[in-house]
């Protein structure tokens, strides 16, 4: 189950955590080369243990939805804990969402995009704006899509701030919209076009550092460089797909029937769906075995 996993996570997240506070206290103290080596490894054991939780999260993300609609003390805890709290804080966004008519989905993107076009021009506006402060019942009768995000009179960076977080919540919106199963076509192909150029500059990169090798050791390693940078690069966008498929799994089943069987010409949206796996969940079986375990 996905609570015995994040349960164990957490616990190894937490200690790690303490440790590596630990060690910033000692570094702080006595400056040694051999601490702050420590504290580098540790700090990559914990990437490295995050970005598994993160996608395990995505994996699991119907197993979470039901832990917060049937416990939503247990999932408050999640929330708040100092090892995965902030992964599961990151996926609640995704929980709630409903499917929408392609039509109605339509107009609520045009919606959010019309906000978006006047918080910009409310930003620049504030950034040209030559006292320190501005009167938030001005500024909101020009751009309506503040209303509710500023109140009173603020400091200019005060607005910016508000602004850049008003904002951060439409693209989210915008992405909640698009990962419909009406829609998400439209992300996901342009993402894996994306994909496709990273993967031809990344070969592009590996040509170079090739002709790089035995030119001295810093052509080389600035060649080794570009093509580490574009794998990570394209390794991210791949992520990125794939978590909006299992953030679909409607979609992504309903392709994964549509494919006929053993068919060698895939496009990449086929090939990246065939390879992801949906977790499948009897929701009244999952509830007993929860309700059991936590008896």
């Amino acid at each position: 189950m996905l609570i015995d996993y994040l349960e164990e996570a957490a616990a190894e997240l937490g200690q790690k955590k303490r440790a590596y506070q630990e060690l910033h206290r000692q570094y702080k103290k006595f400056y040694s080369k051999d601490i702050r080596d420590e504290i580098a490894a540790l700090h990559k054991e914990m990437g490295k243990k995050r970005a598994e939780v993160n996608e395990r999260l995505y994996e699991g993300l119907r197993e979470l939805l039901l832990i917060k609609r049937y416990f939503p003390e247990l999932y408050a805890m999640l929330l708040e804990d100092e090892g995965i709290g902030g992964l599961v804080r990151a996926k609640d966004w995704l929980l709630e969402r409903k499917e929408e008519r392609k039509d109605d989905a339509g107009k609520r993107l045009e919606r959010i995009r019309a906000d978006r076009a006047q918080l910009r021009e409310a930003r620049k506006f504030v950034e040209g704006w030559p006292r320190l402060r501005i009167d938030a019942k001005s500024i909101c009768a020009t751009w309506p899509a503040l209303r509710g995000a500023i109140k009173g009179e603020l400091d200019r960076e005060d607005v910016l701030a508000a602004i850049a977080k008003k904002d951060k919540g439409l693209v989210r919106a915008g992405w909640v919209v698009l990962i419909n199963e009406s829609m998400v076509d439209v992300p996901l192909r342009g993402l894996l076009e994306r994909v496709k150029k990273l993967r031809n500059e990344e070969l592009k990169r590996r040509a170079e550092a090739a002709e790089a090798k035995g030119k001295g050791s810093i052509k080389e390693y600035e060649a080794l460089k570009e093509v580490e940078n574009a794998r990570r690069e394209r390794e991210r966008m791949e992520r990125v797909c794939r978590h909006i498929l299992l953030a679909n799994p409607a979609y992504l089943e309903r392709m994964k029937k549509e494919l006929k069987a053993g068919r060698k010409n895939k496009t990449d949206l086929e090939r990246m769906a065939s390879m992801t796996a949906v977790k499948k969940i009897n929701e009244a079986e999952w509830l007993r075995e929860m309700r059991k375990r936590l008896e």
